[in-house]
């Protein structure tokens, strides 16, 4: 486990477990070759992921500083000469002329911006993947739409394994579970966007989901293959044994699926202290999760 998660974040809201609510044919091969796909942006169902809702590049006072945070990096030299040919405020004054022409360039440019912002969308969708999880085990909705309706399986995992807490930096967006927030879409601008609204946020609709997402690089994959109904490559990464509890039979799922899958976990000695449980649909619409003996 990364230093950085010695104490983690919100310790007192963590979930003690996740879920992931799979088709019967995916929990087997999950199971299987303890594989699971971090899914691009772009192929998840909703499709405004990663896409909030921005109003411009930002304020002048952001674009300004944003150009003065990149011309060290763009023009190291450039800057070094100014600093070195002046005296520190005679530099500022300079460096602070070019940053107002910059920002005024910038602010003449909005094909520039929304290029811009296409561009990062399509980078974010090349360069990272996400597993989507909910901390709801008997959501009838979430049985339905994403376990076919009650004939699929429901992957447990230990919310606390340190597979999901491998932040890298104190600033890592990535590498480990956050918490989707659900908000009505409001205007922001693009230069100031925190990562929880751009990352880690839904509209209202989706809150049945009460989801828990980890991001991780692509980069990091274990394995390829696909490609998938969206041309997408599936990106594969491999899922420590302990870090999954127990599987929830669909209250529908038939009798030679759950014999394939308790097959492929009684073949697999690291999976020996996997739990079998069931879900029982009532006759009210709620579901109950029990053991399965």
């Amino acid at each position: 486990m990364s230093e950085f998660n010695k104490l983690p974040e919100r310790l007192n809201e963590r979930p003690d477990c996740v879920y992931k609510y799979l088709c019967a044919d995916r929990a087997i091969s999950i199971l299987d070759r303890l594989l699971i796909r971090f899914s691009q942006p772009s192929v998840l169902n909703d499709a405004l992921e990663f896409k909030p809702q921005l109003e411009g590049l930002g304020t002048r006072t952001d674009v300004e500083r944003f150009m003065r945070k990149m011309l060290p990096l763009k023009m190291p030299e450039l800057i070094g000469q100014i600093n070195a040919a002046n005296s520190p405020e005679r530099a500022d004054q300079i460096i602070s002329s070019i940053v107002s022409q910059g920002a005024d360039w910038m602010e003449s440019q909005p094909g520039r911006y929304d290029n811009s912002v296409k561009d990062l969308y399509a980078r974010l969708d090349r360069d990272i993947g996400v597993l989507s999880l909910s901390e709801a085990p008997a959501s009838a909705l979430m049985w339905s739409h994403y376990a076919s309706g009650g004939f699929g399986f429901l992957i447990e995992f230990d919310a606390q394994h340190s597979w999901f807490w491998d932040k890298r930096a104190p600033r890592d967006s990535f590498n480990h579970l956050r918490q989707v927030s659900y908000h009505d879409r409001t205007p922001a601008y693009f230069l100031n966007l925190p990562d929880d609204i751009a990352l880690y946020t839904k509209t209202p609709d989706w809150s049945y989901e009460t989801e828990w997402r980890i991001i991780r690089r692509l980069s990091e994959a274990a394995g390829k293959e696909g490609p998938d109904r969206y041309g997408k490559d599936v990106l594969l990464f491999a899922i420590p044994p302990d870090a999954i509890n127990s599987v929830v039979i669909g209250y529908r799922s038939t009798a030679e699926s759950v014999k394939q899958l308790k097959e492929v976990v009684h073949a697999h000695s690291e999976l020996s202290h996997v739990m079998f449980k069931k879900a029982i649909l009532r006759d009210n619409g709620s579901i109950d999760v029990q053991p399965s003996f």
